[in-house]
């Protein structure tokens, strides 16, 4: 289910939002929506990764991130 929902944006952002959903072809809808996806995504990635972190403190290991990928791949 799609629900609408209005934003204000300055002009600066505005004019960028249409400029770049022209050069990607898709709808200002659209690229808001990825947006936000993104921006979620990220913002979950960095909890999941600083609470990993924060386990492999208490257990008095010094893992780069490097290592880190290495062991989850």
């Amino acid at each position: 289910m799609r629900n609408i929902v209005s934003i204000s944006l300055p002009e600066n952002l505005l004019k960028k939002v249409k400029r770049e959903s022209k050069k990607e072809n898709i709808t200002s809808s659209e690229l808001i929506r990825k947006t936000l996806n993104g921006y979620f995504f990220i913002t979950e990635f960095r909890q999941i990764q600083q609470k990993a972190l924060s386990e492999i403190k208490k257990k008095g290991l010094k893992l780069t991130d490097e290592e880190i990928f290495k062991r989850v791949s």
